[in-house]
């Protein structure tokens, strides 16, 4: 007779390297968005500064710090983050960091910690046009149909939600 309830074997898992991204928004006197932003894993510890200004959602400081990295010339990169200053948070805004701060001049990392950076900026962001503030509660707390009407200009075909046919 065949046994029903044979328990399942777990495989043995060993951790080998784990990666954190860590960022933190805050809103400054002068009411731009800073965000703070580090990626730290066995072998880097990269800091990013932006600030925004969320009237125009543009970029008007970045600074990046290498820590920690695993070669000499890395901190070089650093300087990279410069080149962000200007950008706006909007469509194109990948291709354009990856054109300013990755390739074979930059840094993957420093590129990878800068789209999740700005990622999360635009979440931040969204409502700020109507009025609600920076990651605001009141916005937050809407109805689901109301925050969708307002959030799907800015995020049209970025997920599933906000596809259009």
């Amino acid at each position: 007779m065949e046994e029903t309830n044979k328990k399942e074997r777990i495989p043995v898992k060993r951790l080998v390297s784990k990666r954190d991204i860590g960022i933190e928004a805050f809103e400054l006197e002068n009411g731009h968005l800073m965000l703070e932003a580090t990626l730290l894993d066995p072998y880097h510890l990269i800091r990013l500064n932006i600030h925004i200004d969320p009237k125009t959602k543009t970029i008007v400081h970045a600074k990046s710090e290498f820590a920690s990295h695993p070669h000499a010339a890395c901190p070089f990169v650093a300087q990279k983050a410069a080149h962000l200053i200007g950008l706006r948070i909007e469509r194109g805004i990948t291709r354009a960091v990856s054109q300013r701060i990755g390739g074979q001049e930059g840094c993957v990392h420093l590129r990878e910690l800068t789209l999740e950076t700005i990622n999360f900026a635009a979440t931040t962001l969204i409502g700020f046009d109507e009025g609600f503030g920076l990651m605001s509660r009141d916005f937050n707390i809407l109805d689901e149909h109301k925050r969708l009407e307002l959030s799907k200009p800015v995020l049209k075909n970025t997920c599933y939600i906000y596809k259009e046919e």
